[in-house]
């Protein structure tokens, strides 16, 4: 089975896995900005259980995180959404590209007698795989960035509009 899958990877296999790498790094670039964001709002919560002492050299420490103007916060949103929404498009793309492969293959399978036609079946099913496997993967990954991506813009809608209420 793994010499199956290693051979169909000059293929679209082999385009799954690039886009799969690709996705990762858009995930990570995402991920970065959202806890930029986080970390400005949630500064607090981690200063709550330390000494006077202790939230003084915090504080210290940290100073130079406080700059972020709203200015920056939009930029800061703005961007997070855009590389948010890239992925999310890119992750949904993965079973369609095993689709893809599957039937390209099955056609090729019409056309070819005896031992070939196990050898297309397996590519079918070889893409299959890839494409399923990174779309699990990564939407996995996807509940490690949505919910400070959530929380970051509930935390600038109360920054923007403070009297439509309390930031639940």
């Amino acid at each position: 089975m793994f010499k199956i899958l290693l051979n169909n990877l000059i293929g679209l296999d082999g385009v799954i896995i690039i886009l799969a790498f690709v996705n990762g790094y858009i995930l990570y670039l995402c991920k970065k900005n959202a806890d930029s964001v986080y970390d400005h709002f949630n500064k607090k919560d981690y200063t709550a259980n330390l000494t006077d002492e202790q939230k003084e050299a915090f504080m210290t420490e940290h100073a130079a995180e406080d700059t972020l103007t709203p200015q920056d916060l939009l930029k800061y949103r703005e961007k997070t959404n855009r590389l948010y929404a890239l992925f999310t498009n890119f992750t949904s793309v993965f079973p369609l590209l095993g689709m893809f492969g599957t039937v390209i293959s099955l056609l090729r399978m019409g056309e070819l007698i005896g031992s070939e036609v196990q050898g297309a079946f397996f590519t079918a099913l070889t893409s299959t795989f890839w494409g399923i496997f990174a779309a699990i993967i990564f939407k996995m990954l996807d509940s490690a960035v949505s919910y400070r991506i959530d929380d970051n813009e509930k935390h600038l809608e109360y920054l923007f509009n403070p009297k439509k209420g309390e930031i639940s």
